[in-house]
């Protein structure tokens, strides 16, 4: 059995360590496109992260792969691996929840980032002018805040979870009626345009798929309290970005946090760059330490097992087909 792993853009040096617990798998760890193209031969396992499946690199797979029959994931998005297209046949499972702490940290990063004025105090700081006193009235908390968490998966239950250490109040939009540790209430996505118009903090944590596209569209936008703030940490296509940047220019609501953009990398002298009631990170979110997460390694280890024993694998994003 050959396996593969091909993520140019991290080490990942749990994924090698993993694999010595496995002596019997053939472990290829291919850097360039050349090297993939020439791995992929009788590879039945593939390791990849959406950002390494680039158009290219999907080619390669989908035509040299025959042999694969499972691919798993590092991260917990696929939505570039899915539009690029995946290989038939193939069972597909993803990180799911890995990076849920360091997303949850980030979302707070941006919303305390906004509320605390950050921006202004370095653009002070910059200029060496002591600006208390022009920053003060402009600066909130989110103690008391009722932060609308849209997505109540993995990533919005640790958002959740953290929110309450902040003394917020939290709706989450979610698919199901079942309750949630940490949330006050629960809504369908059939009332999030109410829950919207409630809401302090509007914040995106839901997978992006079909339905969810542009999800936040001009109608949510316009319901949002003149006095809200808006966070994405999910994906950049769930929002109508022009709407967006028209409400943030005209002040009808507070301001943005964006971790994720509908085009990336942002091109020089977008719009969003010019806003000064938007915070802006490079899709960064899930960077950054182990943690209190699960890591890749385990998660590989622990489905290479049951791989192995020919039992369910977990995180199945696609199952298996013939």
């Amino acid at each position: 059995m050959k396996l593969v792993c091909y993520d140019p853009h991290a080490r990942r040096p749990e994924i090698a360590t993993a694999m010595k617990d496995f002596p019997d798998i053939t472990f290829k760890r291919p850097v360039t496109l050349d090297d993939l193209a020439e791995a992929m031969a009788g590879a039945e396992i593939l390791v990849t992260s959406n950002r390494a499946y680039e158009a290219e690199a999907a080619r390669i797979i989908r035509e040299k792969g025959s042999a694969l029959r499972w691919i798993q994931f590092t991260t917990s998005g696929l939505d570039k691996a899915i539009a690029l297209g995946l290989p038939g046949g193939c069972a597909i499972t993803n990180a799911a929840g890995l990076r849920a702490f360091s997303v949850a940290e980030h979302a707070f990063s941006l919303m305390l980032a906004l509320m605390r004025q950050s921006r202004a105090a370095d653009h002070g700081q910059r200029d060496n002018v002591w600006v208390r006193d022009l920053i003060t009235p402009q600066m909130d908390n989110l103690a008391g805040k009722h932060l609308l968490i849209i997505g109540t998966g993995a990533i919005g239950q640790e958002i959740a979870r953290k929110a309450k250490a902040f003394d917020m109040f939290v709706t989450g939009i979610s698919r199901s009626s079942a309750p949630l540790l940490h949330f006050d209430h629960l809504r369908p996505r059939s009332e999030m345009k109410t829950a919207i118009a409630h809401a302090d903090v509007v914040l995106m944590a839901a997978n992006y798929e079909a339905e969810t596209h542009e999800m936040m569209s001009a109608e949510m936008i316009a319901v949002m309290k003149s006095k809200a703030h808006f966070i994405n940490i999910a994906r950049g296509a769930m929002v109508d970005e022009p709407a967006l940047i028209d409400a943030l220019r005209d002040k009808r609501i507070a301001g943005a946090g964006l971790d994720v953009t509908s085009v990336e990398p942002l091109p020089s002298g977008h719009a969003l760059y010019a806003l000064s009631n938007v915070v802006l990170s490079p899709h960064v979110a899930g960077a950054g330490s182990q943690g209190t997460g699960d890591g890749m390694g385990k998660i590989l280890a622990d489905n290479l097992r049951l791989w192995l024993k020919g039992e369910p694998l977990q995180k199945i994003v696609i199952a298996r087909t013939p």
